[in-house]
């Protein structure tokens, strides 16, 4: 654990728990510093690069994605390539991922990244939104990972950590809701927020997960609600 060095002290109130801000942002990074997953996207800061990795990750497995991504951008390493590609071609090297819309959504974001953008991601986030295929997750993974934004990242994996910290319960729509939305904002580190998204979309993976959390080894166990009450059931 982190000692509170006495400067830990923003907090934030949900749901009739309060959550000290800074001291979870340091327990998360510092389990972070240690358990991170590796993954190539993660090692680059190429932003059609995260581009690719995001869209590949909709409704699809990291470990699924790992072959896909490198063998895709070795065969198209930026938007012209890919863009002037065969259809056929890059259906082909998608297909393990399935989800057929992926194919034309990919051409037709290089073509409009190539004529509208001189062949470069745009950093603004509205502007993310307008290409195929991207949505507000997409968007703002896009712009934490490549840009070092601070924008809240929410799917269904940090609103389980966002709900979980707050014993508020959630379902596919929560990500939609307020209250979810308000705590994913607030505790989200503004100085490192591309540390801080791996760290908790990691630990949504690996300890923070759908059916039997692994509340006894997670670092946050001492400022989450939900934590606590299974603490308190085990003793």
């Amino acid at each position: 654990m982190i000692e509170d060095t006495g400067i830990l002290e923003e907090t934030f109130e949900s749901n009739g728990h309060t959550l000290a801000v800074r001291q979870m942002q340091v327990q998360l990074r510092f389990w972070g510093e240690h358990h991170l997953r590796s993954f190539p996207w993660r090692e680059t800061r190429d932003a059609f690069h995260i581009l690719l990795a995001e869209l590949m990750l909709r409704r699809t497995q990291a470990g699924q994605v790992v072959p896909v991504f490198l063998v895709f951008t070795q065969q198209y390493p930026d938007v012209q390539i890919l863009a002037l590609a065969l259809p056929t071609e890059v259906a082909q090297l998608l297909f393990p991922l399935g989800l057929s819309w992926r194919v034309p959504a990919f051409q037709n974001m290089a073509q409009i990244l190539l004529e509208r953008y001189n062949g470069q991601v745009p950093s603004d986030y509205e502007t993310l939104l307008t290409l195929p295929g991207v949505g507000e997750y997409v968007a703002s993974a896009v712009s934490c990972f490549a840009f070092g934004q601070a924008i809240p990242i929410i799917d269904t994996n940090t609103v389980r950590v966002a709900g979980r910290l707050f014993a508020m319960p959630t379902h596919a729509e929560s990500r939609r809701q307020r209250p979810v939305r308000q705590i994913l904002s607030a505790l989200l580190d503004k100085e490192q927020p591309a540390v801080y998204h791996y760290a908790l979309l990691d630990l949504a993976a690996l300890i923070c997960t759908p059916a039997h959390p692994r509340c006894d080894i997670c670092p946050l166990v001492q400022c989450c609600a939900t934590g606590q009450l299974h603490h308190k059931k085990c003793l």
